[in-house]
């Protein structure tokens, strides 16, 4: 019985040492992030079209999309709530720093939202929309100045 605990130890040293040997790709060195031109992040819009009903899209933002138009930036925090149907107050961005809510539109759809989703709240007329919140939520809301172009600057078309 004695020699089934060095056998145990035995097997399990040889194990760690084999995933050891195992070559792991290396991490190039930097002094600045290195962009990954393949990758492009996603923002959702809320929208409302011209018969008031509330959409939401996904929007691939290419690389070349510049600088944006902000004009303020608010950091609010909330507890689990369903708020019943309501327009944004602006046209902005939110950004979920924790927590996850959930938004239904008035075509039906809903969409999970979560840390770190970006999302343009552009629906200020119209049905507007519900929020769930599913947990506390901590999010930043960031306005936009007038005029802004979300598809445009998503292109990369505005600077």
């Amino acid at each position: 019985m004695n020699g089934l605990p060095t056998l145990l130890a035995a097997a399990a040293a040889s194990v760690m040492a084999a995933g050891a040997a195992v070559a792991q790709p290396a991490v190039p060195t930097a002094n600045a992030p290195v962009q990954n031109p393949g990758a492009r992040p996603k923002l959702l819009h809320v929208y409302a079209t011209p018969d008031g009903e509330s959409h939401i899209e996904e929007i691939s933002v290419s690389p070349n999309a510049g600088d944006l138009p902000l004009t303020g930036l608010r950091a609010l925090s909330y507890n689990p709530t369903n708020v019943t149907w309501h327009n944004a107050p602006s046209r902005q961005f939110a950004i979920n720093l924790t927590g996850v809510l959930e938004v239904e539109l008035s075509d039906g759809a809903k969409r999970r939202i979560g840390p770190g989703d970006l999302v343009l709240l552009d629906d200020t007329t119209g049905k507007g929309h519900v929020t769930r919140l599913v947990s506390p939520v901590t999010c930043l809301f960031i306005r936009v100045a007038d005029g802004f172009d979300v598809r445009k600057w998503a292109a990369g078309e505005s600077r």
